[in-house]
């Protein structure tokens, strides 16, 4: 897509403040070509700064990077995702129970896909099929229900042993068992993983398992 400003637009920008601190659009320039970087990928928002950066390059003479412009990820209201939509932080998802690469499997599909129906991808295969032409132009509604499934095929899709691990310290620091490992939190891991879509979620399942009244129901 061609994009055109009027003169009006840019003005006569702030490179540096009165105290000699340089501003954002500077400071971004230099430090993207000091580390040699070739794409800029980022939100439809940074068109105007996009303008005063070339601008800057040409002006210090360093080699233009490649830039593109995504839409925003909206909230499901279609406003401008924001805090007050929940959590914000890759740290917030990491003690909310997200695993990483469910995080990146789903924000690669947020506007974007292979042109399949596969939903289900590794870092790996995000690198090898992406490319910035099937990058939808219109925002992406960011649905929780939607990350939290994907996190749970995620984490079923877990080796064994480390899936094991990964809940078996989750119950200890619960004090829920004294031991992360063994053939108990072998089994039933086994046998709760299919209903844990977050690594907290395992807590109350074996909560629920070990509070079961067995014997008072076998003997109805």
């Amino acid at each position: 897509m061609k994009v055109s400003w009027n003169f009006d637009t840019l003005g006569d920008f702030v490179i540096m403040r009165s105290n000699g601190q340089p501003v954002y659009n500077f400071c971004v320039t230099v430090d993207d070509a000091t580390m040699a970087i070739s794409h800029v990928i980022r939100a439809e928002e940074h068109l105007p700064n996009t303008l005063r950066q070339a601008l800057i390059y040409k002006a210090l003479g360093f080699p233009m990077p490649h830039f593109a412009h995504v839409s925003l990820i909206l909230a499901p209201d279609r406003s401008k995702l924001s805090k007050r939509h929940g959590a914000t932080s890759v740290g917030q998802f990491r003690d909310m129970g997200y695993l990483p690469q469910a995080m990146v499997n789903y924000l690669a599909l947020l506007g974007w896909g292979d042109g399949t129906e596969n939903e289900f991808f590794s870092l790996e295969q995000l690198v090898e099929k992406f490319t910035i032409e099937r990058v939808n132009k219109s925002g992406a509604i960011f649905d929780s229900t939607k990350l939290r499934w994907m996190n749970g095929q995620h984490l079923r899709s877990l080796p064994s042993e480390e899936l094991n691990q990964i809940i078996g310290e989750r119950w200890k620091d619960a004090d829920i068992v004294t031991e992360s490992q063994g053939v108990f939190i072998q089994d039933a891991v086994l046998l709760l993983k299919d209903g844990i879509d977050l690594i907290p979620d395992s807590e109350k399942a074996l909560s629920s398992l070990l509070s079961y009244p067995l014997y008072e129901t076998l003997a109805r």
